[in-house]
């Protein structure tokens, strides 16, 4: 009997197809019980499978013909607060001498974007990423007392010790940057011992990782760090792309995807969101994995309004990207 050209992993099997879900078929090999089926992923041809008959018979695990992706659910938009020395700031590309200052009271913007309609709230602690000095606690757990949704934060959180008392004071995930290529062991113990809680935050530079609040540039690549935490507990990883953070220029579409390719790990875009077009523009690689996304500046200048980009990439849009990531197959 023919087998079908294409075929659909089923979640069982995701753990032996690297996350992807879509694949062709490339011939045939064996006789008999030694009978499988040589496979290669739409979005990536260099994983290529070898799969019995009788695995790829199986209903639970594989399905012929390329599915379409369940209906989607709204993007999540995440504002952001980024602390310095107990202000509301955005720095300009990461560097320290080009800060704005938008509002002097933490606890009252971070409100403010509650009441707009947002789902969850992104804290970064410049201070903690420049020196590993908790010097905005203080205003942390003000947010997360204040706030009934979930708040997440960076920046600094560089131990094990570190990581449990922010979760202990109310912070509903630790976003771990540096630590995660300096002492990657440590993340992943983390991710084990308090499942979905841990993110790894990777900013990366010309695809490089940087490091230490991006003061210091790595010769890791981006993609190949993202890797290393497949299949360890991590609840996201946040991928910025330090050219762009700060700059209302637009996100960066190809680091993006590579990242989201590079692990079946969700990915949650940050940098460059100047207009609710830039937010739009991701739904073209949201199948592939990038489910979230921060806004910083653009919400603070005005040029991005909440509840409309809420709306616009909400269950309830009229419609979705019109072109797919790589070829026909956006799922």
């Amino acid at each position: 009997m023919k087998l079908p050209q294409s075929w659909t992993a089923q979640p069982a099997s995701l753990g032996l197809t690297q996350g992807y879900r879509h694949f062709q078929l490339l011939g045939e090999q064996g006789k008999g019980a030694d009978r499988a089926a040589r496979l290669e992923a739409v979005l990536d041809r260099q994983c290529r499978l070898l799969v019995p008959l009788h695995q790829l018979r199986d209903r639970g695990l594989w399905q012929p013909g390329w599915q379409s992706l369940s209906r989607p659910a709204a993007m999540q938009i995440i504002p952001a607060i980024d602390l310095l020395d107990g202000h509301c700031v955005r720095l300009h590309q990461g560097d320290y001498d080009q800060v704005t200052r938008f509002n002097d009271d933490p606890v009252a913007q971070a409100l403010d974007w509650q009441r707009q309609g947002a789902q969850r709230l992104h804290l970064v602690d410049l201070d903690g990423a420049k020196t590993g000095q908790p010097i905005n606690d203080q205003a942390v757990k003000a947010i997360t007392a204040a706030l009934s949704i979930p708040v997440q934060l960076g920046g600094g959180v560089r131990s094990a010790e570190r990581a449990e008392e922010l979760l202990a004071c109310g912070l509903d995930r630790v976003i771990l940057g540096t630590v995660a290529i300096e002492k990657p062991e440590l993340v992943k113990e983390l991710a084990a011992r308090h499942p979905g809680k841990v993110v790894v935050g990777i900013d990366a530079k010309d695809g490089l990782v940087a490091t230490r609040g991006w003061i210091e540039t790595s010769t890791v690549k981006a993609t190949d760090l993202a890797k290393s935490f497949e299949g360890c507990g991590v609840a996201a990883i946040i991928s910025t792309d330090i050219a762009t953070d700060g700059t209302l220029a637009g996100p960066n579409l190809e680091a993006l995807r590579a990242m989201a390719e590079a692990s079946s790990i969700p990915v949650i875009a940050s940098g460059g969101i100047g207009t609710l077009e830039d937010i739009l523009s991701l739904l073209s690689i949201a199948p592939l994995g990038v489910e979230e996304v921060i806004v910083g500046r653009a919400l603070y200048d005005g040029t991005v309004d909440l509840a409309e980009a809420l709306q616009a990439i909400g269950p309830e849009r009229l419609q979705d990207a019109l072109t797919s990531p790589t070829g026909s197959i956006t799922g």
